[in-house]
């Protein structure tokens, strides 16, 4: 029996479409959920290391009640405002300084355990991958290093420019907090301030929220939105403005570079060297020289600054790290091709044809960027004078 011809209407191989990837989460609601999640874990290590230590003070003294009282006196004079014409507040007491420095490292040790515990279940197994936890290029840590004092200059005069127009004022407690580190280990102070906000705040935010985020509402607005939430995160109304345009920033270094090491990096740094300039008594009177603009170099220092970010962010974008693709040798469609679903930094895996490469540097905006640095470092040189 002679079998029926195919009919060559239809196709011998037919394709069956597969439904699109579902996009990560969180989306906006979500992330905010996370972040009052992120706040309560943050603010409950916090004030339980604090009571304990302070329990335990106060078990060890003469009268419980009268050093409880003592202390919290104490605190309340050292963070009240003053006014120009009057007596300097005096230092928080040293127990309670220990105890909330400590509090502060327990809770970016509680932040760092919710990472661990949320990310790698919320994203899955490729996690690392998808966060781009790899080891950046060296140009573009040179970069960061470079930018950083420009960075905080920056900042800070957005803050006071966002200051003078607003009203608000800077909490006073946030002078006496500085002080507080002085009565801990440097290590404790590095930690608590400086690598621990670095990293878990880098993760959290760039990281996982803005995975998401990038993902459903597009760069721009994915961007934009971490960048808010990451102010919020801040909960100070005189520092939150500043803290998202600075999370911009660091946003924009995650992109460029697809390594989270590089954001991190560039915050534990702004942190760190913030902290080390309020503590260092030989840096106080150029601390000064600067906020009150006794040499008149202001001006000339935010207009060398801005060139100095502006020039090295071309640098750091011409040479960015990108996914391209390795053709295939014998010309043939590569079964393990792997297409990026969604906006973002994630990395192919393993085996796929596809490899990460880096753009080419713009000879003249990394001329300019060291040419700035430069007449910024001078500038800061003469702040001592």
């Amino acid at each position: 029996m002679q079998e029926p011809a195919p009919n060559p209407e239809v196709p011998l191989v037919q394709r069956v479409a597969l439904p699109a990837p579902r996009k990560p989460r969180p989306g906006f609601w979500g992330a905010v959920l996370w972040c009052l999640l992120f706040i309560a874990v943050q603010l409950g290590c916090a004030i339980g290391t604090i009571t304990i230590i302070l329990v335990v003070h106060m078990l060890r003294s003469d009268n419980p009640s009268q050093f409880i009282n003592e202390q919290l006196s104490q605190f309340a004079k050292a963070a009240a405002p003053t006014k120009p014409d009057e007596p300097p507040r005096p230092p928080v007491p040293t127990e309670l300084g220990q105890a909330i420095a400590y509090g502060m490292l327990a809770a970016q040790v509680g932040s760092l355990g919710l990472i661990l515990l949320v990310v790698p279940r919320a994203v899955g197994p490729g996690w690392k991958r998808q966060l781009g936890v790899r080891v950046p290029a060296g140009l573009h840590v040179f970069l960061v290093i470079l930018v950083l004092p420009a960075f905080m200059i920056l900042a800070d005069g957005i803050q006071e420019l966002f200051l003078r127009l607003t009203g608000i004022t800077r909490p006073a407690a946030n002078e006496a907090l500085n002080g507080t580190f002085g009565t801990v280990p440097g290590l404790v102070t590095f930690l608590a301030v400086a690598f621990g906000p670095g990293l878990v705040e880098e993760f959290w935010c760039r990281g996982f929220l803005g995975r998401g985020l990038c993902a459903r509402y597009g760069m721009l607005l994915g961007v934009v939105s971490t960048s808010f939430l990451f102010g919020m995160l801040h909960i100070d109304p005189s520092h939150v403005m500043i803290a998202a345009l600075m999370g911009a920033y660091l946003h924009f270094v995650y992109l460029a570079t697809r390594s989270i090491w590089v954001p991190v990096l560039l915050h534990l740094m702004n942190n760190g060297l913030a902290v080390f300039l309020a503590l260092a008594p030989a840096l106080q009177d150029a601390a000064k020289s600067f906020q009150e603009d006794k040499h008149g170099l202001r001006a000339v220092m935010d207009l060398a600054s801005l060139g100095l970010v502006v020039f090295a962010s071309v640098a750091l974008w011409t040479s960015r790290a990108e996914v391209i693709r390795v053709p295939a040798k014998d010309g043939l469609p590569d079964a393990n091709e792997w297409k990026q679903e969604y906006p973002g930094i994630s990395l192919p895996p393993a085996g796929a044809p596809e490899k990460l490469s880096y753009g080419t540097l713009s000879p003249a905006a990394m001329f300019l960027a060291m040419g700035s640095f430069g007449i910024l470092a001078y500038l800061l040189s003469q702040l001592g004078k």
